[in-house]
């Protein structure tokens, strides 16, 4: 059951429990907190100038893109600098030259706000997560927010051995193809069957990633104003795409054994979502998977209160710990939408994802996705129909990494960070980290100046909670993670000092 407190933590998403909507400052725009405006800043250290002059660059870039519209009040100069990780003063002589500027105003007792800057046109810098700048070359950090996996060697096979009359065959034909190659929903629907949901072709989109297959389906289901239940924390990307489509957010609480099914009773039934979006295998941060009996009793809630739900299953085959093929949620439901993709096993590049669903709703989705695109590369379909016959395979050579990797940080942590409580991942590829009563903001702003980059808690939150906690991604070689936690036990030392 929801306490008060917990109740207000994962309210709606409006700055309220259940107000009638965000609250708007005097001209016209919601405030941003500081760990909001942290986000929007991403990668503003460069090289050259002091810190004052480069926050008070990046700030006016944000401000003349529309990225923070005018009107925008914007945190105050201590909890930026706090945030950030650097001096109140720091803070104060780039508010000063934009106050210089115009481009920003301040009022006695009532703020500093944006007063330069076009509409909002520009997309949010939190879209592109941790993507935003790992092939941008600036500077020699070690990037530790990218959970994404290199791709395995048979994906390069099958690449390679791509038959010439097959291709031939295909570029004949017009290419477009909205629901997906035909033998690419039949590879799905075994995959499904294999994993013990007996499912159809018909019941399969083969979308390009699982981030469109989320968008589409939240798209058919929420309007502006929607109350849309979701995990808290929770996947970056479903956060966004669920904000763009005017969904209001209320946060079911989840941890290391999956989602709090008693909070998710209440809730359903206190405030009826149109909609339910939740990882039961693996959790992106948490690294959780859901019990079987946990699966059945989400199930049978959608059910009940005739919730559907959107299982995000990306992760799916990149189980560590026990059975690495559990029973799909969608065996306890008709109502659950079952999001897969190929990026997390075989390789992010290929593009392709889908949604397993109802055959009526599926024909929706491909309606709507026809306008959107016309359909997904139809070569990438090939390679990933060929890459699902090789399923086993590729689960017992990505467990086998992600063990080995899984163990060096685990390690790393105990060893040089004792104070700091990792969740140990039962699968993905990062380790969730509760940090002892500090800003995870702030400190993963001083760790980037030291040289290695973490994304902080509030990242994964719809409600900018969890700045106690850091994800930490294990994806890239072991050695530059364990140079990356040596980095973070150095910061982590000046930062309690200091």
């Amino acid at each position: 059951m929801l306490g008060d407190a917990v109740a207000y933590r994962f309210g709606l998403d409006d700055g309220a429990v259940e107000g009638p909507g965000p609250r708007v400052n005097i001209l016209g725009s919601a405030p941003i907190n500081a760990t909001r405006l942290v986000r929007l800043l991403g990668d503003w250290l460069g090289t050259g100038d002091t810190l004052y002059e480069q926050l008070a660059e990046r700030i006016r870039q944000l401000a003349r893109t529309g990225t923070i519209p005018a009107g925008t009040r914007l945190p105050s100069e201590r909890s930026l600098g706090t945030a950030l990780g650097i001096s109140r003063n720091t803070v104060a002589r780039a508010f000063d030259e934009l106050r210089a500027e115009g481009v920003l105003a301040s009022r006695t007792g009532d703020g500093t706000y944006v007063v330069a800057g076009a509409r909002n046109l520009v997309p949010d810098d939190d879209r592109l997560g941790s993507f935003a700048s790992l092939a941008d070359g600036a500077g020699q950090r070690i990037d530790l927010r990218s959970a994404a996996l290199p791709g395995l060697r048979m994906t390069a096979d099958e690449i390679g051995s791509l038959d010439e009359l097959r291709v031939r065959d295909l570029v004949a034909s017009h290419g477009y193809l909205p629901a997906g190659l035909p033998e690419l929903r039949a590879a799905i629907a075994s995959y499904y069957d294999d994993l013990g949901l007996p499912t159809e072709p018909e019941q399969i989109l083969v979308t390009s990633g699982a981030q469109q297959a989320l968008r589409l389906v939240a798209s058919l289901h929420v309007a502006p104003g929607s109350v849309v239940a979701i995990e808290e924390p929770s996947f970056r990307g479903a956060i966004h795409s669920l904000r763009a489509l005017g969904a209001r957010l209320v946060g079911i609480p989840t941890g290391p054994s999956g989602l709090d099914v008693d909070a998710l009773a209440t809730t359903l039934a206190r405030v009826r979502p149109v909609l339910l979006v939740l990882q039961s295998t693996v959790h992106n941060p948490t690294g959780s998977v859901t019990d079987s009996l946990h699966r059945s009793r989400i199930a049978g809630l959608a059910t009940r209160f005739g919730v559907p739900v959107v299982a995000n299953s990306t992760l799916a085959d990149t189980v560590i710990d026990g059975d690495r093929t559990p029973l799909p949620l969608a065996a306890g439901s008709d109502l659950v939408i079952t999001i897969g993709s190929m990026s997390k096993l075989f390789w992010g590049g290929l593009r392709v994802g889908w949604a397993r669903a109802h055959p009526d709703l599926v024909e929706r989705l491909t309606a709507l996705k026809g306008g959107e695109d016309l359909g997904t590369s139809v070569i990438a379909q090939v390679i990933a129909a060929r890459l699902l016959g090789r399923v086993e395979e590729a689960r017992d050579e990505r467990r086998a990494i992600l063990e080995k990797a899984r163990r060096c940080v685990l390690d790393a942590v105990a060893a040089l960070l004792p104070g700091w409580e990792p969740h140990v991942p039962a699968g993905g590829a990062s380790l969730w980290v509760r940090l002892p009563t500090v800003s995870a903001t702030a400190f993963a702003q001083r760790a980037d100046r030291d040289g290695v980059r973490v994304l902080p808690g509030p990242t994964f939150s719809a409600f900018e909670g969890f700045d106690d906690h850091l994800r930490i991604a294990f994806s890239g070689p072991n050695d530059l993670t364990l140079r990356g936690i040596e980095l973070l036990a150095g910061t982590w030392a000046g930062f309690v000092d200091g």
